[in-house]
């Protein structure tokens, strides 16, 4: 299942592949069963616009059976109530000839997409229209997260992983004033978890996932797995780092977790 927060946290909202949906309300403390997605994605992001609206995106279509909407929206109604509806693919785009979906991100009330090889584009959940942003594909994989004014500097920045073929996809950040936007500087060491490498946890290609909390404070997490080993175990690490204006990078502190086996009554062991 995918999960995503709002971003006052109050909600937190999961969809699986199976079209179920679950909404966590923090206000109430209670989970409850959520609308059924208008139609199944073998895998998805799921990605919070503003407090009351989730964005749900079909990573791999080519995987989807049946094909459905490649894009959904599940938004809170008048009167309490959350519904999935279909929003229609970019324009131009035939059905038999979708790409996987490389990266995206959120601004405000857009949600920005890039299409494998078709170019990016951004919906406006607010007008409900798509606009094509341009031909290329953004420079990195998966999630990014977009800081307009980075610390003053009047530079609308994006930072993510940076999208190669070697399975390194170190942090980077992308100047989105320019067009097609580029990569201008990244850090290798900020993903790499060392006590997972030497612990012998680290198999690539490994699952990042990158959240921002203000002031050029940023935490990495890391997922890994020993699935050579007789009992399949997972690590995750938390990385703190932290970037000046001049985007230098300070590496604040890194720890390490060890998923017990079992959810029920296990504990975290720290490597």
């Amino acid at each position: 299942m995918a999960f995503a927060a709002s971003p006052s946290g109050d909600i937190i909202a999961s969809a699986g592949t199976d079209r179920r949906t679950l909404i966590y309300d923090g206000g109430g403390g209670a989970v409850s069963p959520g609308p059924t997605m208008r139609s199944a994605k073998a895998y998805l992001f799921l990605v919070p616009v503003g407090d009351h609206m989730f964005f749900a995106i079909s990573a791999y279509p080519r995987l989807d059976v049946p094909q459905g909407s490649l894009f959904e929206a599940l938004q809170l109604r008048p009167g309490g109530r959350w519904a999935w509806t279909a929003v229609p693919d970019p324009p131009g785009l035939a059905r038999q000839e979708r790409k996987d979906v490389t990266a995206y991100f959120v601004s405000g009330a857009r949600v920005y997409v890039s299409l494998e090889r078709q170019g990016t584009y951004s919906y406006d959940t607010a007008g409900r229209r798509w606009r094509s942003e341009g031909a290329w594909d953004l420079p990195v994989q998966g999630r990014a997260v977009l800081v307009p004014n980075f610390l003053g500097t009047g530079r609308r920045l994006l930072f993510g992983f940076r999208s190669s073929d070697d399975l390194t996809h170190p942090l980077c950040v992308v100047n989105m004033d320019a067009r097609p936007p580029v990569i201008i500087a990244s850090w290798p060491e900020a993903v790499c978890p060392p006590q997972a490498w030497w612990a012998g946890y680290m198999v690539s290609p490994y699952i990042a996932q990158l959240s921002y909390f203000g002031g050029g404070r940023f935490c990495i997490s890391v997922t890994t797995h020993n699935c050579e080993k007789p009992v399949k175990r997972s690590v995750v690490s938390f990385t703190a780092v932290e970037l000046t204006p001049e985007l230098h990078l300070i590496k604040r502190q890194t720890s390490c977790y060890l998923i017990p086996q079992s959810s029920r009554g296990g504990r975290a062991d720290v490597l």
